[in-house]
């Protein structure tokens, strides 16, 4: 019997509620945020790019570098700064952290 396969879902925006510390930037705080990322495939944004870029690649014309043959799911705006109390009542600002809105570039 074969297994019924995961629907790809398109690239979308998601969130999750996430403690500071949690976000692996070095800051120890226990204030959480709401974390927001990109999730999904990009498979329909292919471009001919990508097409040649797999199809010289499957003939070992580009062996060493890395090359991503297809779209990603990334963001392309993020939310305003966090600002947070870290454990010794330190006060800090961090940048593009959060995604505002995602894309396949």
């Amino acid at each position: 019997m074969k297994r019924a396969r995961a629907r790809k879902q398109p690239c979308t925006i998601k969130e999750l509620e996430v403690r500071v510390s949690e976000l692996g930037l070095g800051y120890v705080s226990d204030e959480t945020v709401l974390f927001r990322y990109c999730s999904g495939t990009c498979d329909a944004a292919v471009r001919n790019y990508d097409l040649s870029l797999q199809s010289i690649r499957g003939k070992k014309k580009i062996k060493k570098e890395k090359v991503r043959a297809r779209p990603c799911c990334r963001p392309l705006a993020y939310d305003d700064d966090i600002s947070f109390l870290d454990s010794k009542n330190h006060y800090h600002t961090i940048k593009e952290v959060s995604a505002k809105d995602c894309g396949c570039v």
